[in-house]
Formats: structure tokens, C-alpha cells, sequence
């Protein structure tokens, strides 16, 4: 009767957890986009705690051409719905539920750039070196 409750499994604590990470995740795939960083830890802490509300969830990101994140969350028959209902609203987010057959145009993502051989190679010590 006085058991633990499990708090995290409430669709409204995930969107609770989501608006306040929401403008972090959102500058993670605007630098994910330019080639400056990687984004993948936002993804999967995002899969991590919607996971919690239902283990069928899952949930994919989106940065639009025009610049809106869109999440899309897919999952069992009827446990998608109950999420969606409890979405905020947020400036420069979109929350959809698939939608089959209609590809979203997305920003290949890419990551950071490697530093060339030449930044990590030493540098000419002898004047043979240079001649070689």
C-alpha cells in the first residue's frame, strides 16, 4: 500500500526533464549540424528517460531545414498517444507522432572534424628534412 512509487515512469516528468534540457539539446544538433561537435549523448539520454515512461518508447530528432527541432516518438500501439498529450509547448520544437510514408528533409549530421597529419606531425627540425 506504502510501497515506492516510480516517479520517473510519469509521461509528465519526462517533459518536465525534457523543457528544462531542451534549449541544451537543441545548441547540441545546431553544432552537430555545422560539424563542430557530437551530438550523439543528446539522443541517447533523451531514449534513456523516455525508456522510463514505457520500455516500447523511442524517440528520434530531427533539425529541420528551416532550423525547428522535430521529436518524433514512435512505440507500442496506444503508448505514444498519452506522451504527445502531455507535450509543452516550446519555442523551436515540434513533438509528432510517426507519420508513415512522409520523410522529414534533415541536415546531414556529421562529426567534428579530425585535425590533419599536418597539425600533429613534427614540425621541419633539419634542413635535410625539408629537402627530402
Amino acid at each position: 500500500m506504502f510501497g515506492k512509487r516510480d516517479f520517473d515512469s510519469s509521461p509528465r516528468r519526462f517533459w518536465t526533464w525534457f523543457a528544462a534540457e531542451a534549449e541544451g539539446i537543441s545548441n547540441a544538433l545546431e553544432a552537430l549540424s555545422r560539424g563542430e561537435a557530437d551530438a550523439e549523448w543528446a539522443i541517447e539520454a533523451i531514449n534513456n528517460r523516455i525508456k522510463r515512461v514505457n520500455p516500447t518508447l523511442e524517440a528520434d530528432i530531427v533539425r529541420t531545414l528551416d532550423g525547428q527541432c522535430c521529436l518524433t516518438i514512435t512505440g507500442a500501439d496506444g503508448a505514444v498517444d498519452p506522451v504527445l498529450a502531455c507535450a509543452p509547448r516550446l519555442r523551436g520544437w515540434q513533438f509528432l507522432p510517426p507519420v508513415s510514408g512522409k520523410a522529414t528533409p534533415r541536415i546531414p549530421f556529421l562529426r567534428a572534424p579530425r585535425p590533419s597529419l599536418d597539425v600533429l606531425a613534427a614540425p621541419i627540425t633539419g634542413r635535410f628534412e625539408a629537402y627530402a
